[in-house]
C-alpha cells in the first residue's frame, strides 16, 4: 500500500470553521461519491487538528490532514488523472484549500505498535 498524505491550508478569506464545514459536509461527500474513489481509494481519512494548548509542543499551520491509501502509484495516478478529478473535484477543492501553501508527500505505512490498517 502507499499512503499519500495532504496538508491542507485553507484559502485567505475563509475562516477554519467555514474550512472545516466545507471540508467536511462539501467536499469529502463530493470526492468519496465519484466511482474513481470507490474504486482506487483504499481508505480515506480526513483531521482537522485542534489547538495543542501543551506546553512544550508548537501548534500546526495546517487546517487538514488528509490521507488516502491506495493499493500502488498506478492507482493513485488513475485516480488523480480520472475525468471525474479534473472536472469535478480539483475545481471544488480551489473552493476551500490553497494548493500553492498546502503540502503533499507519499509514503508506507510500518506499524510498530498496534494493528496495520487494511
Amino acid at each position: 500500500m502507499i499512503i499519500m498524505t495532504s496538508l491542507l491550508r485553507r484559502i485567505d478569506g475563509m475562516t477554519c470553521e467555514e474550512f472545516r464545514r466545507y471540508h467536511r459536509e462539501q467536499h469529502a461527500p463530493l470526492f468519496s461519491s465519484t466511482p474513481e474513489a470507490r474504486k482506487f481509494v483504499r481508505r480515506y481519512t480526513i483531521e482537522h487538528p485542534e489547538p495543542t494548548r501543551t506546553p512544550g509542543l508548537p501548534g500546526t499551520s495546517f487546517d487538514a490532514v488528509v490521507r488516502m491509501w491506495f493499493d500502488s502509484r498506478a492507482d493513485f495516478m488513475r485516480m488523480f488523472s480520472s475525468r471525474a478529478y479534473w472536472t469535478k473535484i480539483r475545481p471544488d477543492e480551489k473552493r476551500f484549500f490553497d494548493f500553492s501553501k498546502s503540502e503533499f508527500y507519499f509514503t508506507h505505512e510500518q506499524v510498530l505498535l498496534g494493528e496495520p490498517q487494511a
